[in-house]
């Protein structure tokens, strides 16, 4: 006794759609990870600009202040403010010149039926 073709078509229709809905899950899945990366780089972004904002405001004004401080803390502190200059622009080179994340793009596969 053969399967009826309706049946066989009617199973490879379920199949079809049952790796649809996974593929779809898989792509809103990536998505939400993309989504939540995005937001980690930005938190990470201002939190740099702020950390960096204080320790130039730190170090700005002990060098400003030198006479208050002695010699070695403002040495410690002209140092740092260069270490600290130099960081940001080597990160930040190498932030825009690094990994690009990868790209949204469809999941799927083009449909097909078997053809009995």
């Amino acid at each position: 006794m053969t399967p009826q073709p309706a049946r066989l078509d009617a199973v490879a229709l379920a199949q079809a759609e049952e790796r649809l809905r996974q593929e779809r899950e898989l792509f809103d899945q990536k998505k939400a990870q993309d989504q939540k990366s995005f937001q980690l780089r930005l938190a990470i972004g201002w939190t740099t600009i702020a950390v960096f904002v204080a320790i130039c405001a730190f170090c700005g004004y002990v060098i400003l202040n030198h006479s208050d401080f002695s010699v070695g803390t403002v040495a410690a502190a002209t140092s740092a403010l260069l270490a600290e200059a130099l960081g940001l622009v080597i990160a930040t080179i190498k932030g825009t010149m690094g990994v690009t994340p990868n790209e949204l793009e469809p999941t799927t596969a083009p449909p097909s039926l078997p053809r009995p």
